[in-house]
């Protein structure tokens, strides 16, 4: 396990431990590891600086990010920048690659709040091991596409095509959604999309074969199958060329990305600053007109509707 750390308070903070994606659910790994390796993380850095009367965090509030997402990074330093100031806190970013230690650690008050994951991710971790956190308020929308480096269009897709989606239950089910809104499946009757599965076909006319690959593995394979859905930004790190980029149809709201805070503290006053912050009708208007590369068709401001 390597761990690197930033110290320069103006930079983020990165820890990375291990190799876990961010939409892993800790099923193989004891829960002892998890704590161990969350306690590693507070010994390593704590909440950062003194903390403000009353409250158990500090004017500078670390915001836990998923490490290799340059557009999370980009957002948070946007918000440090130009509308922390006004509510009289500091944003500071935390790159950590495993999202079970994450949500830990944000549980546990090491960090303030985390933003890497949608309500139906959430939803899978309480599951499973009843940490307690609340979502707070949708921040952003991740661009969800179809890429390809053998067709132009998802209507030049043949039958039989091979589709790469993410082997997550949560990223499956908005891959699968994909195709349903676009005409290419549909699903059973009384089936929730957020939470389809392959089981959930009625119909695939287009007899598409399915190929499940892991969280971040949609460049790689990119050349392997007829196309791949997955999150813009991975391929947009990766260098892919986005003139394979053959379906980009509106992100649901369901798959928002939330502002995640440990439960217990709720009505913490540095809290509540921090979720004005999020709430402040500029983010939304900066998502729609920035021209930022790390965030241009990467991170969308949140749709009115879940469709």
């Amino acid at each position: 396990m390597s761990t690197e750390l930033q110290h320069d308070s103006e930079a983020p903070v990165k820890l990375r431990l291990g190799r876990g994606r961010r939409w892993r659910v800790p099923v193989m790994a004891g829960v002892g590891v998890i704590v161990l390796a969350a306690l590693l993380i507070i010994t390593l850095r704590g909440p950062g600086g003194s903390t403000v009367a009353g409250s158990h965090f500090g004017k500078d509030m670390q915001i836990a990010y998923e490490a290799d997402s340059d557009s999370e990074l980009a957002f948070l330093q946007y918000l440090n920048a130009e509308i922390a100031p006004k509510y009289g806190v500091r944003i500071i970013p935390a790159g950590i690659s495993d999202g079970n230690q994450l949500d830990l650690a944000t549980a546990n008050g090491q960090y303030a709040a985390n933003i890497y994951q949608h309500q139906y991710w959430l939803n899978e971790v309480l599951a499973k091991t009843h940490w307690p956190l609340t979502k707070i308020v949708p921040v952003f929308q991740w661009a969800y596409s179809m890429y390809s480096e053998k067709y132009s269009s998802i209507n030049a897709l043949p039958n039989g095509a091979s589709i790469a989606l993410l082997n997550d239950p949560a990223n499956t089910a908005q891959a699968l959604w994909l195709l349903e809104r676009a005409g290419k499946i549909t699903f059973k009757p009384g089936t929730q999309p957020w939470y389809a599965n392959i089981n959930n076909i009625a119909t695939n006319p287009h007899s598409y074969h399915f190929v499940f690959v892991d969280y971040g593995d949609g460049p790689r394979v990119l050349p392997d199958v007829d196309a791949v859905i997955a999150y813009n930004m991975q391929f947009i790190g990766a260098g892919i060329n986005q003139k394979y980029k053959i379906y980009a149809p509106p992100a649901p709201r369901a798959f928002a990305g939330q502002l995640v805070i440990g439960t217990k503290y709720l009505h913490d006053p540095q809290v509540e600053k921090l979720i004005k912050v999020f709430m402040d009708p500029r983010v939304q208007a900066y998502l729609r007109t920035t021209q930022d590369p790390r965030l241009k068709n990467q991170l969308l401001p949140v749709n009115a509707t879940n469709n």
